[in-house]
């Protein structure tokens, strides 16, 4: 191999360790990661099974109403040691009253169709289809509590990949400044103590950013794993994605709308619903069954044919049937009171369950409220210590402050930056918390 190639080669193979190790980077709007943790989660999967069976249990009670039909069919070979009951008239009449019949077919077909039932078929049925509501209540429950999950993992990730850059750019300013520092040493100007001061900063700075990265990190492992994205992927958040912050309605308009949409309020009433209906169902033990019932046999012999006659005969019936479990009125009130405490049990937990939302939807309002409030401060106070900055910034190259003062500066200057980074996103994010809170996903 010649020398030539072999430089050639050389960067290649330089470069092949950071190619082979490389990690993947993948672009994710907030709505693509919320469009991904849905299909992707196993959770929302299982719910939504749950509510299918609900389903299913409508259908299939319904199928209590429609005619049921059974059908028989047997073959018996009987066998030949029973000796016919013969009856003699006379010595030359006479006959048998239940002749051998070895090979014997019983087949029928019975209908019964259900007529009355003290409407326990219909109230069973209205039950099951509110419980039915109720469990597709909760998978949107369930759909409202991922998005949110979703989206604060999006956005802190967001925060903590702004704040790296705002202070991955501090340290080169603050190497730039040590930097001239150390000329002004080597002069005689500055004190190697001042140097030594700036070091001290950059070395705060950098367990900073190494605390950032490790939590940036986490939140990207997080969010790969909720979105099912592979977890060696580095998740890029566009900078530009944020949306204008919308400004805030009255406090009541918020709460009217989570009272009205809350999707597990509407699961309380729907089980409300459907307990009152279990009420008149338990009720309808109380009332006789009635039933149109009808049947078509045809048999080998016919029971009905005396005496009995080797061969095929049909015979049928229709008629009525009514069964009236009379023990039903001194045993079936414990079960329909315990059907009332469970009602009753539901009534109370909906108005329970509005205080919370009631709570839960003021704390969201006043969040959302203090981060439009704090917006303004934190521009305010940026400017402020964008102005205090660079007069010490002057002093010190002129040699008219200390590096304390300078690096004081420079601290409160890298915390307005990183107050105005996040401020924006905590914004947003504090809308889309109390948007959740009124049962929607703000989009």
């Amino acid at each position: 191999m010649s020398d030539k190639f072999k430089k050639r080669l050389l960067p290649l193979l330089l470069l092949l360790p950071s190619v082979i190790y490389a990690q993947p980077t993948q672009p994710m709007t907030l709505h693509e990661a919320l469009t991904l943790a849905r299909k992707h989660s196993n959770q929302l999967q299982a719910d939504s099974m749950q509510y299918h069976i609900a389903q299913s249990r409508v259908a299939q009670n319904k199928t209590n109403a429609l005619p049921q039909l059974v059908a028989n069919a047997s073959y018996r070979r009987m066998s030949n040691n029973i000796t016919p009951f013969v009856i003699n008239l006379s010595p030359d009449v006479s006959f048998t009253l239940n002749p051998q019949i070895l090979n014997q077919s019983y087949n029928s077909v019975e209908l019964t169709q259900l007529l009355y039932s003290g409407g326990k078929v219909t109230y069973t049925s209205r039950a099951l289809k509110s419980e039915f509501e109720a469990s597709r209540s909760d998978y949107e429950k369930n759909i409202l509590a991922l998005d949110q999950q979703v989206t604060d993992l999006w956005f802190n990730l967001y925060n903590a990949r702004a704040s790296e850059r705002i202070i991955q750019a501090n340290i080169e300013v603050l190497n730039k400044k040590r930097a001239d520092l150390e000329t002004f040493r080597v002069e005689g100007i500055a004190l190697a103590n001042d140097v030594l001061k700036i070091d001290l900063s950059i070395t705060s700075l950098r367990s900073s950013l190494a605390d950032m990265a490790s939590l940036a990190g986490s939140l990207n492992y997080n969010l790969c794993l909720t979105t099912g994205t592979d977890p060696a992927t580095t998740i890029e958040i566009p900078d530009a994605y944020l949306q204008a912050v919308v400004a805030i309605a009255p406090l009541q308009v918020y709460i009217d709308d989570a009272l009205a949409k809350r999707p597990e309020l509407k699961s309380f009433k729907f089980r409300s619903e459907a307990a009152s209906y279990r009420i008149k169902s338990a009720r309808s033990d109380y009332f006789p069954t009635i039933n149109l019932i009808g049947s078509y046999n045809y048999d080998k012999p016919n029971q009905r044919v005396i005496p009995s006659e080797n061969k095929f005969t049909y015979s049928a019936y229709a008629g009525a049937n009514l069964t009236w479990r009379i023990s039903a009125f001194y045993t079936n009130h414990t079960r329909v009171r315990e059907t009332k405490l469970s009602a009753l049990q539901l009534d109370r937990n909906i108005l329970q369950t509005q205080d919370n939302i009631r709570m839960e939807v003021n704390t969201s309002y006043l969040e959302f409220k203090k981060t439009l409030d704090k917006m303004t401060l934190v521009q305010i106070e940026l400017e402020q210590a964008s102005e205090n900055f660079r007069v010490e910034q002057n002093k010190l190259d002129a040699q008219t402050t200390t590096p304390t003062d300078f690096l004081d500066a420079n601290v409160k200057f890298l915390q307005a930056q990183l107050n105005l980074a996040t401020a924006k996103a905590n914004a947003e994010l504090a809308y889309r918390k109390l948007i959740t809170s009124t049962g929607e996903t703000a989009q």
